[in-house]
């Protein structure tokens, strides 16, 4: 990578990556806000467990961005930038870079945990459905573990390149196919229970399509899989810079992803299951926006879906 690629790139993603986490930033602190406000003091378990899923990410995402910035200003007013940040950059069993693939190895794997308990909750709390992604959590934490030690251990880029492959392919492919198999069971389960009620009276208000395919989308984790992706083409075609830039971004990508899930259910715009029961006898209301009630004002049309019985 030549000193102008490198250049680039590093202020590329120290730039980018403070837009996204002041983005960030403003969002976690308003999830936390609409947890707080929806159940008080949170002494529910499962609440309480989300909870500190969040904060983790939270830390790490801020101790990421703070190093990254620090890489920038020490490779730039330190070293005098030039040829000295291809150096800098490529000497991966450094403190700050053996740092950075540590905490974006952690948020990667607390991402996706959530992204699963929420399929857990989405399927009724059912094992089932999540035993094929908690074993691709358990090979992606391996081959995270396995992803540290050759950052650790080598000293060059095309090194890490050469020896990290089959690690890295199989952290990110692992990430990648817990969010497709997440997408597809979350939009399986939304189509299913409307399929279910086929055979009820259904009015529609405000127009439930878009807000539909807007509920898969975000509860998907669509930016989550999409970072992982461009990562993984960036280190399979070898494009350092690319590579670079992506992978100090993914990060508050992931925390992105992750605190736009729980602003819904904060807001009460997420798809709840409403009990164990499958007869579509009873009435039944699954909302995909907010609804009027005392904590949430209405001030505009309602976005549900509203079922009744067939007389």
């Amino acid at each position: 990578m030549s000193s102008a690629a490198a250049t680039a790139a590093a202020l590329s993603e120290a730039l980018f990556e403070t837009l996204l986490y002041g983005a960030y930033g403003v969002l976690f602190a308003i999830v936390i806000y609409l947890f707080r406000r929806r159940h008080g003091i949170m002494e529910k378990r499962p609440v309480r467990g989300v909870l500190l899923g969040l904060i983790v990410q939270f830390i790490t995402i801020t101790v990421h961005w703070i190093n990254g910035i620090y890489e920038v200003y020490f490779s730039f007013v330190h070293l005098g930038g030039g040829e000295t940040i291809v150096a800098f950059y490529s000497d991966l069993s450094a403190p700050h870079a053996v740092l950075q693939i540590t905490l974006f190895v952690i948020c990667s794997l607390v991402a996706d945990m959530l992204v699963i308990y929420r399929l857990y909750v989405i399927f009724s709390h059912r094992r089932n459905p999540v035993i094929f992604p908690l074993l691709l959590l358990v090979g992606q934490a391996i081959s995270g573990g396995g992803v540290i030690s050759v950052f650790a251990t080598s000293n060059h880029a095309n090194a890490f390149y050469s020896l990290a492959n089959g690690w890295v392919t199989t952290s990110l492919v692992s990430s990648i196919v817990i969010s497709v198999y997440s997408s597809a069971m979350i939009s399986w389960k939304i189509w299913w229970a409307r399929r279910a009620l086929g055979g009820l009276s259904v009015h529609f208000i405000g127009g439930i399509r878009p807000m539909f395919f807007l509920a898969v989308l975000v509860e998907s984790a669509a930016l989550q899989t999409a970072a992982s992706i461009a990562l993984l083409a960036g280190f399979q075609i070898g494009f350092i810079a690319q590579q670079l830039v992506v992978q100090h971004l993914a990060p508050a990508i992931f925390g992105i992803s992750t605190v736009l899930i729980h602003a819904r259910i904060g807001l009460g715009w997420a798809y709840e299951p409403s009990g164990q029961s499958t007869s579509v006898d009873i009435s039944a209301r699954i909302t995909f926006a907010a609804a009027p009630s005392d904590a949430y004002p209405s001030r505009g049309e309602e976005h549900a879906l509203e079922v009744y019985p067939r007389k």
